[in-house]
C-alpha cells in the first residue's frame, strides 16, 4: 500500500497560505530551514518542484497549483473529521482560533475573556486581531467575529450583541474651537476623520437618519485611517469628528473626553455576530465559546448613551 506524505502536505499548504517560508515557520514555531527541508522532501517524493523561490518571493509552479487545488479541500475534510472525533470528548479542549476586529475585541471579548479561561482551562484561545473581513476557512480559523452587515451568507451566524447605534463624536477641544454641528449638512464646514476599510479599500460612508429614512451624505477631511485605535486616538486628540459605534466609546463620553453630536440623526447596524462554517457546529470548544459570549437579555449595558 502506497504511503502518502501527510506532514509534508500540511507544510506545503501552510506555505501556500502564508506566501512565505518565514511566515509559515513562525506560525508553526519552527525554523525556516526546517520548513524548507520538508518541502524539498515532498518535492523529491512527488518528482516535481512545487514552488519557484527567489530571494524576495515564493510562488507556486503549475504542479504546485494543481496540488493546492486537490490537497486543500481534502485536508480540510480530514481536519473536519478529526475535529468531529475530538468534539465527542465531554471536556472541551484544544486550540480555538478566532479572528476579531479591534473594536469587537474590546467590546465583546475582553470583558468576559478571563472568566471564560477560568471556566475552560483546557481550551487555548488563539485570537487574531484584524479589522479586515477574513476568509476564515482559507486562513485556518475556526470562527470570526464581525459586524452583522459584513457576514457571508454561507456561514452560520450567532448574535453576540443587540443592534448597535452608529453615531458621531468629537473631542470637546475640537468642538470649542470649531463649533458644534447642528445638522449633517453642517459637517461640510468641519474636518472629519474617515475610516478606510482594510480589505475593500473603500472609504466608510456616513449615514444619517433624516425624516425616518437613512440618508448617505458625503463628508471630507484631512485624515483617512484604516486602524480603529488610530481613529480613536486622533479623535481624542482633537483632529476632527469621527463615526463610532456608541457602545465602543461609552467610557470616553462618560468621562468627558468625547462629546456625542448629531444625536437626532443616529443610524443603527445589525450588531456583532460570531460566524463559523456549518461543518464546525458540533465542535465542543466552539460550542462552549458561543454559549459563553452570546448575548443574554438584560446582562449587557447596550443602552444608548444619554
Amino acid at each position: 500500500m502506497k504511503r502518502y506524505p501527510l506532514p509534508g502536505l500540511d507544510v506545503f499548504l501552510s506555505v501556500a497560505r502564508h506566501g512565505s517560508l518565514r511566515a509559515a515557520a513562525a506560525d508553526r514555531g519552527v525554523r525556516p530551514s526546517a520548513i524548507s527541508q520538508q518541502l524539498k522532501a515532498l518535492e523529491i517524493e512527488l518528482g516535481a518542484p512545487l514552488f519557484v523561490r527567489s530571494t524576495r518571493s515564493i510562488r507556486l509552479t503549475d504542479a504546485g497549483e494543481l496540488l493546492l487545488m486537490r490537497a486543500q479541500p481534502a485536508m480540510a475534510n480530514l481536519v473536519e473529521g478529526l475535529e468531529e472525533i475530538r468534539a465527542l470528548s465531554e471536556v472541551p479542549s484544544g486550540i480555538l482560533k478566532i479572528t476579531v476586529p479591534e473594536f469587537a475585541l474590546k467590546l465583546v471579548l475582553m470583558p468576559k475573556l478571563l472568566e471564560f479561561q477560568k471556566a475552560y482551562p483546557n481550551v487555548t484561545l488563539e485570537v487574531s486581531v484584524d479589522d479586515g473581513l477574513v476568509d476564515i476557512i482559507s486562513k485556518g480559523f475556526h470562527a470570526g467575529i464581525r459586524s452583522g452587515h459584513q457576514l457571508h451568507e454561507d456561514m452560520v451566524a450567532v448574535r453576540l450583541t443587540p443592534p448597535l447605534k452608529d453615531a458621531f463624536f468629537a473631542a470637546p477641544s475640537y468642538l470649542d474651537l470649531h463649533g458644534r454641528p447642528k445638522t449633517p449638512e453642517d459637517l461640510a464646514e468641519h474636518t472629519c476623520i474617515i475610516y478606510r476599510y482594510v480589505v475593500s479599500k473603500r472609504l466608510e460612508r456616513w449615514r444619517f437618519l433624516i425624516n425616518g429614512e437613512e440618508v448617505e451624505i458625503p463628508v471630507s477631511g484631512r485624515m483617512i485611517v484604516n486602524n480603529t485605535s488610530f481613529l480613536l486616538e486622533s479623535t481624542l486628540a482633537g483632529y476632527g469628528i469621527a463615526s463610532f459605534y456608541e457602545a465602543s466609546i461609552r467610557d470616553h463620553v462618560r468621562e468627558g473626553r468625547l462629546e456625542h453630536i448629531l444625536k437626532n440623526y443616529v443610524t443603527e447596524y445589525p450588531g456583532i455576530y460570531l460566524y463559523f462554517p456549518k461543518s464546525l457546529q458540533k465542535l465542543r470548544r466552539l460550542r462552549v465559546f458561543i454559549d459563553w459570549f452570546a448575548v443574554r437579555a438584560g446582562q449587557e449595558p447596550w443602552a444608548p448613551i444619554d
